[in-house]
């Protein structure tokens, strides 16, 4: 047990302490005064008088020293609470800081906000929504349990129609009974923060603008990250995917196929004559049109159908889940979407068209065994004329699948 010989009551203690002192000493003290007396007596000086104002003033000096003291205290815990308090908040945001810095996806973003978020408005209730394809999409309260469909989208898209000096507040901007925060990605506003009620105490006010800030340079990162993923991934002139990732795909297609027992078929293609576009209308001219072909796949084939550019002018499309009916059917439509285009050249324009070999996976294929009879397939189309449609079976026998459209020879 800690003895406590100071508090609240000091001056009591200090009072009674001096009247003790007193009583021990008293006939000291009195031939003292006898003395003094003597000294005023035969000098003719106030002695005593002036020795009680010392007295008074230098207890007067203990007491405003004492008083100094524990103001000065006072301040020095109310600050060492601040810092304290500080110092939790600063923990809190580094260590959301380092979930995002591990978020190499807007889905692992998205869980690093909906985890942390919550944590950092230390009680008052917060919502944020990202923008996703031009439309509004909540990371934190999905099931519309708080706030309806809607009342936050409609704050968020007023919070985007302000000025930017005003996104650009750290304390935030006040929309009705919340207080926004705008996500900046580079120069793109991704994002909104609502935070309620509008009396947040400062402090957290002060770190949801900062959180607000670190999710920002994530968002930024996560596009970088994409962007550089996608070079490295994709050919530059066709948008599609180069080679070494399409097999890559194409080899967890055939996997997920085996497993679950689900069809995949490719697609092998080459544009028909397409060294003499480059000799008569340039490279220039060849670059164009491979271009124009790999963007009217993106158009015509589904998100899930894999497009790569297998090497020169010659392209393989994944389709999974697509039987041999089916992946025919994708063929036919494809050659006659590519027939449909028109390249200026130097003399005349130039109409692409392709000749194409398809296969569909059977259980005792690889990645190599598919592709082998795809391209024995797109040779059967080249040697029927080409701009046409040829399947491989197991066998060496090819169907012939007749072509609507004439044979460009």
């Amino acid at each position: 047990m800690k003895l406590r010989i100071t508090g609240r009551h000091d001056s009591l203690l200090l009072a009674g302490f001096a009247f003790a002192i007193l009583l021990v000493f008293q006939r000291s003290l009195q031939r003292l005064l006898d003395v003094a007396s003597d000294i005023e007596r035969t000098y003719g000086v106030a002695l005593i008088p002036a020795l009680l104002i010392l007295v008074l003033m230098f207890l007067f000096h203990l007491h405003a020293n004492r008083r100094e003291m524990r103001v000065e205290a006072d301040t020095a815990a109310r600050e060492m609470e601040l810092a304290r308090a500080r110092t939790h908040e600063l923990e809190q945001l580094m260590t959301f800081g380092q979930a995002l810095s591990r978020a190499l996806s807007f889905d692992a973003v998205h869980e690093a906000v909906w985890r942390h978020l919550p944590i950092l408005a230390n009680g008052s209730e917060i919502w944020m929504v990202m923008r996703r394809d031009g439309e509004w999409e909540r990371v934190t309260d999905r099931a519309c349990a708080r706030w309806p469909e809607g009342e936050i989208e409609t704050v968020a898209g007023a919070v985007m129609d302000c000025s930017p000096e005003d996104l650009a507040r750290p304390d935030g901007i006040h929309k009705g009974e919340f207080i926004c925060y705008a996500i900046a990605a580079g120069e793109r506003t991704s994002g909104v923060i609502g935070l309620t009620p509008p009396s947040a105490p400062e402090a957290v006010r002060r770190t949801i603008g900062a959180a607000a800030t670190l999710i920002g340079i994530a968002l930024r990162n996560v596009q970088l990250f994409s962007e550089v993923r996608d070079h490295g991934l994709r050919d530059a002139l066709t948008g599609c995917l180069n080679r070494a990732h399409g097999l890559e795909l194409l080899d967890a297609e055939i996997a997920r196929a085996r497993r679950s027992d689900l069809a995949v078929s490719v697609l092998m293609f080459d544009v028909d004559h397409f060294k003499r576009v480059n000799d008569v209308h340039g490279h220039l001219c060849g670059d164009e049109v491979l271009a124009a072909v790999g963007y009217r796949l993106r158009l015509v084939l589904r998100r899930s159908d894999l497009r790569c550019r297998y090497g020169g002018d010659e392209f393989l499309v994944v389709l999974p889940e697509t039987p041999a009916a089916g992946a025919m059917r994708v063929a036919e439509w494809v050659r006659g979407e590519i027939e449909q285009i028109e390249v200026p050249g130097r003399d005349a324009a130039v109409k692409p068209t392709i000749s194409i070999g398809v296969a569909t996976w059977s259980s005792v294929d690889g990645v190599d065994g598919l592709l082998e009879r795809a391209d024995r397939a797109l040779y059967a189309a080249k040697a029927a004329g080409r701009n046409c449609v040829r399947t491989a079976t197991l066998g060496r026998r090819l169907e012939i699948v007749p072509v609507r459209a004439r044979a460009d020879e």
